[in-house]
């Protein structure tokens, strides 16, 4: 049998152990990813990708109808449909490369 952690539940989120999760996002979820902290950051709040992605989850429905349709949207929706600015009429889209490791703070 596996040992069971015990925390309390009202421990706030960020301050619950960590987890890690072994995931490949496509390159233009990825930087829609790096695009939404970015936005968040404008706004005047200080956040990374983690933040944002784990914020995410905590917001998805809970309805396997309405998981099951994002995830079929997810997999009809060509790589411009992940932009933030609505899409492009390029026939090709630039994708940012970074080292791995968390993205620098811009300087603004």
């Amino acid at each position: 049998m596996t040992p069971r952690r015990r925390i309390s539940a009202d421990t706030l989120l960020p301050a619950c152990p960590e987890k890690r999760i072994g995931i490949a996002l496509p390159a233009p979820i990825s930087e829609r990813l790096d695009d939404l902290v970015e936005v968040v950051e404008a706004s005047g709040e200080r956040t990374n990708r983690k933040e944002v992605l784990a914020s995410l989850i905590l917001a998805a429905p809970t309805a396997g109808t309405e998981i099951s349709a994002l995830v079929r949207t997810y997999r009809q929706t060509a790589a411009r449909g992940a932009r933030l600015d609505g899409g492009t009429d390029q026939p090709t889209l630039f994708i940012r490369s970074h080292p791995p490791g968390p993205r620098p703070r811009r300087r603004g």
